[in-house]
């Protein structure tokens, strides 16, 4: 939270807004073609986040772990676009003369978002995730670990970010039905309870309706820790959701503009949440209004 106890307001989507100014959708490519062939993108898109008012903007990383780097065949530049995606948040905050802006790493699920199942194993999950840790430290202030599905990803997660120097902020995503279960099929309440020691700085909810964030709230204050939410624009994420068949497969709400997102932003402050944003298809325009809502409480 920042010194005079107004909520962090985090930045809106990456990925999305990559898309929405002409860059690439499929799995592979979506969020981080934009590194290799149009960074100036990624740095605007940053800028724009800044200027809107945001307290932290977010690497774009969510696309560059080895796993859907080699699904595009460019796994060998694994190392060069985690760097350069560091470097441009780092420069956006300079440029700006933002420097009490905090850039938080990105760090999504391995292998693909909102599954149960998994190739590596556990000590191979935080073994990647620890080496995207490596490469982010230079340029981060905060590890966040979003859109994980499981508890096996969430521990797999905090393994890799123990003792590191570093803001821990754990981002779970659930069912889009109104349920408190975690998309990979477990309760939000049990996950966090697995967690343990090991629990975050933070607890959040992302990539999911705002609905389904108001009704998990009650379970996040009740862990006792910092909570907060940031919520995708999509219709909903359909059950027989084919990552690699790319964010084409999904819908955008038309329902969903600045104001009324702030409705529901509002509703999760008075619930005590301390850390909000936006997620995919929120964007500059509905953090600028997040940005009124916390300065002016309207």
């Amino acid at each position: 939270m920042t010194t005079d106890s107004k909520p962090t307001l985090l930045d809106g989507g990456m990925g999305q807004e990559i898309v929405n100014r002409g860059g690439k959708g499929a799995y592979g490519e979506w969020a981080v073609a934009a590194l290799y062939e149009n960074p100036e993108l990624v740095y605007e898109i940053h800028r724009d986040y800044i200027q809107a008012g945001a307290d932290v903007i977010t690497t774009d990383t969510y696309g560059s772990t080895r796993l859907r780097l080699r699904h595009a065949g460019i796994e060998d530049r694994f190392e060069e676009l985690a760097r350069v995606a560091g470097e441009l948040a780092s420069r956006a905050r300079d440029d700006f003369g933002a420097s009490d802006t905090r850039i938080a790493a990105s760090l999504p699920p391995l292998e693909a978002s909102y599954v149960n199942e998994f190739a590596l194993s556990f000590d191979e999950t935080a073994a990647q995730f620890g080496e995207l840790m490596d490469l982010l430290d230079p340029y981060v202030d905060i590890y966040l670990g979003e859109t994980l599905s499981t508890g096996f990803e969430a521990r797999a997660f905090l393994q890799a970010a123990h003792g590191r120097d570093k803001t821990i902020w754990l981002a779970l995503t659930l069912d889009d039905h109104g349920a408190t279960d975690l998309r990979g099929g477990e309760s939000l309440a049990a996950v966090i309870e697995s967690l343990g020691a090991s629990a975050p700085a933070a607890l959040l909810i992302n990539c999911c309706t705002p609905d389904s964030i108001a009704s998990a709230l009650p379970i996040l204050r009740a862990s006792g820790l910092p909570y907060g939410a940031y919520a995708n624009g999509f219709v909903e994420i359909p059950d027989d959701w084919e990552e690699e068949g790319g964010v084409v497969q999904l819908s955008s709400r038309a329902d969903l503009p600045p104001e009324t997102y702030a409705g529901h932003v509002a509703g999760w402050i008075e619930a005590g949440a301390s850390i909000v944003g936006g997620c995919c298809e929120i964007g500059p325009a509905h953090i600028k209004r997040l940005r009124t809502l916390i300065d002016s409480g309207v």
